[in-house]
């Protein structure tokens, strides 16, 4: 009788380990790109940058992400997500703008019927709107808008030192609402709080709306960044929040089938950071736009174009720069998960000599 109840027991435990064990999930995943070119950027006469490199992301910066969900029933979920950047070339972390290990995300959410809400690292909606809404996505080597955007600093993007965005591709110490979608239609708004007392530090607010429905799509998206103090004092340049800045973003595409067409403007206002605070970021305006196309040309490849134009104004020194890159691509499918690459790009900025960079390179998602 005893041997009996004890198989019971047994029997009964393993169900209840089953079920737990279907309720939630744990999983590992990532990318990784690695390609071989020859990168030039704009430059004085007589003064090329140009290096050949073994670069690491070039399309798609490489990652390493661990995800769980488990199931609360009645609808609710419970989410975390830690993902970390990688230089596949070295074997380095990358870091985020705040120097965090984490520094691709980094949060806790629940989510349910209402939509989902997150704390900690999460992306922001207009890093969203960037990468959605041009051929090249999240390339920082390649897409003109992300090049614009200005998020890993001067040396690799622009020559302009005041251009671009204030803050990081995910927001730290930030709290985000995703609304459901109501028929294509739904909402994005994040907070990041200043965590600070300073007469300088203010918080960041972000509200993004989008519509998708069938082969049309659209992102407006309104930012209102402040300076903050996320690392736990007054950060210095190249920290996660460096500027008092206001800034909209409208963002688009079509699918023709044929071709998939996209578009995107974007205007940025930055008033000069506080002396001393978070270094000289002067008081200036950008106008950035960007203009692409994706081309099936087969059923695993697809021919990629795009370009842009950056035009910065420094309103202290009455002084305007402009930028512009053309990117032409050939993205190539292998698999499921893995795809080849060949880009060319042409960079050229007021009063410099234009630059070329050629490269080729392979993606692997797992």
């Amino acid at each position: 009788m005893f041997a009996k109840k004890t198989l019971v027991a047994l029997a009964a435990l393993a169900a209840a380990a089953g079920a737990a064990q279907a309720q939630s999930s744990l999983k590992v995943y990532g990318l990784v790109d690695m390609g071989l070119g020859s990168f030039e950027g704009a430059h004085e006469k007589g003064e090329s940058t140009r290096t050949t490199e073994v670069r690491s992301g070039a399309m798609t910066t490489s990652f390493i992400g661990f995800a769980g969900v488990e199931d609360l029933g009645g609808g609710l979920k419970a989410e975390f997500t830690l993902e970390s950047f990688i230089a596949v070339d070295t074997g380095q972390t990358l870091n985020n703008n705040a120097g965090n290990f984490w520094g691709r995300a980094s949060n806790i959410a629940l989510s349910g019927g209402f939509g989902k809400v997150a704390l900690g690292q999460y992306d922001n909606p207009l890093f969203t709107s960037g990468y959605t809404y041009n051929p090249f996505g999240s390339s920082m080597s390649f897409s003109p808008t992300m090049r614009h955007f200005n998020y890993l600093g001067t040396s690799l993007q622009t020559n302009i030192p005041s251009a671009g965005v204030g803050f990081d591709t995910g927001w730290v110490n930030s709290i985000t609402y995703e609304s459901p979608n109501f028929s294509g239609l739904s909402f994005v708004g994040q907070v990041a709080l200043k965590e600070g007392k300073g007469a300088q530090l203010k918080n960041s607010y972000t509200a993004a709306a989008t519509y998708a429905a069938g082969p049309f799509a659209a992102t407006l998206t309104y930012v209102k960044g402040g300076i903050s103090n996320a690392a736990g004092t007054v950060i210095a340049n190249g920290g996660a929040y460096t500027s008092d800045e206001k800034l909209w973003n409208l963002g688009a595409s079509y699918d023709l089938g044929v071709a998939k067409l996209f578009g995107q403007y974007t205007s940025i206002k930055e008033d000069a950071s506080t002396a001393g605070a978070v270094g000289a970021r002067p008081n200036n305006k950008d106008k950035i736009y960007q203009l692409g196309v994706s081309v099936p040309v087969t059923d695993k490849a697809a021919v990629l174009a795009s370009f842009g134009q950056l035009k910065n104004k420094d309103t202290d020194a009455g002084v305007t720069t402009k930028n512009e890159v053309f990117s032409l691509g050939y993205d190539y499918t292998l698999s499921k998960r893995t795809d080849v690459y060949g880009v060319f790009s042409n960079v050229r900025q007021t009063a410099l000599q234009s630059g070329q960079s050629l490269a080729v390179g392979i993606r692997h998602n797992f």
